[in-house]
């Protein structure tokens, strides 16, 4: 029993971080979004995504497409290419109000639309 005990004691001190806290890999664009989320009141999570470099935008403008979910919003940074970054919130409107007001984002062009289940 109590070699039991100690196996299972070894096996949850040498397990890895559980997933979902935190991702480094930001696109430059999109780390100057995520910059600017942190300052926003009320956010539970901000889950940077996958990184799609097979579409580029060659007009060379930048957007910020903010997808309302049932968790909160995805926002869809698009530059030199495009990623996504879940942000879990009770009340998703603020978001796309601090952002569209911050100076650092002063190039971006906003979108919104809605993806909840069911509609």
């Amino acid at each position: 029993m109590f070699m039991l005990l100690l196996l299972v004691c070894a096996n949850l001190t040498f397990m890895p971080n559980p997933r979902g806290k935190e991702h480094t890999t930001l696109t430059e664009t999109a780390a100057l979004v995520v910059k600017e989320l942190h300052k926003v009141p009320g956010i539970k999570m901000i889950a940077p995504g996958e990184i799609n470099t097979t579409s580029r935008n060659k007009s060379g403008k930048r957007f910020i497409t903010v997808v309302y979910t049932d968790a909160g919003c995805e926002l869809i940074i698009t530059g030199q290419s495009a990623q996504k970054v879940a942000v879990h919130i009770d009340q998703p409107g603020n978001i796309l109000k601090v952002l569209k007001q911050a100076k650092s984002l002063r190039d971006f062009t906003f979108k919104e639309r809605d993806r909840k289940p069911g509609e």
